[in-house]
């Protein structure tokens, strides 16, 4: 795996750039023992599972980090399939506002899958969702633009001009 832009724990950019971090709270798990990701934010709302979450862990991606936001959270929206997309295009990781399975499966994966939970149902309809340029996830507003950086500590999510300023 290449390094990380940003090399700094989560505990310190909070504690450096405290009124520049958004805290992703609420109790987020990793799922794989990739725990240390960052990357830009792809943003993805969701009703319950459709395609639109497959379809952009289907595209290449280097280095991004898909950040989902599921409002039906007796399902789940991401299983084996979409992490061994994901891991296939490059993806740096997954961070979903709702829940996983095949938690098994996708333990060995070489990406940072974050979820608030699992759940052994999946939907497979409903209304469709997409890529958005603003939502929040776990309690924090998360913009197109930002940085989501995750370590054993949490994750987080940085604006833009910070985070160039820290890959320089």
């Amino acid at each position: 795996m290449a390094p990380l832009p940003i090399s700094q724990p989560v505990a310190d950019l909070c504690d450096a750039h405290a009124d520049r971090v958004r805290v992703l709270s609420a109790g987020p798990r990793f799922f794989t023992s990739a725990v240390r990701f960052a990357g830009p934010a792809r943003l993805i709302a969701l009703h319950a599972a459709d395609r639109s979450l497959a379809d952009s862990l289907k595209r290449p991606c280097p280095g991004a980090v898909a950040v989902v936001s599921v409002s039906a959270r007796d399902v789940a929206v991401f299983g084996d399939g979409m992490a061994r997309d994901a891991e296939a295009n490059g993806w740096a990781g997954v961070v979903i506002d709702g829940c996983v399975r095949d938690v098994a499966l996708i333990r060995p994966r070489s990406i940072g899958v974050v979820a608030a939970g699992v759940a052994p149902r999946i939907a497979r309809d409903g209304p469709p969702g997409g890529e958005v340029s603003a939502m929040r996830a776990f309690d924090a507003w998360v913009q197109a633009g930002d940085w989501i950086v995750a370590d054993e500590d949490g994750v987080i999510a940085l604006d833009a001009a910070l985070a160039a300023s820290l890959c320089g």
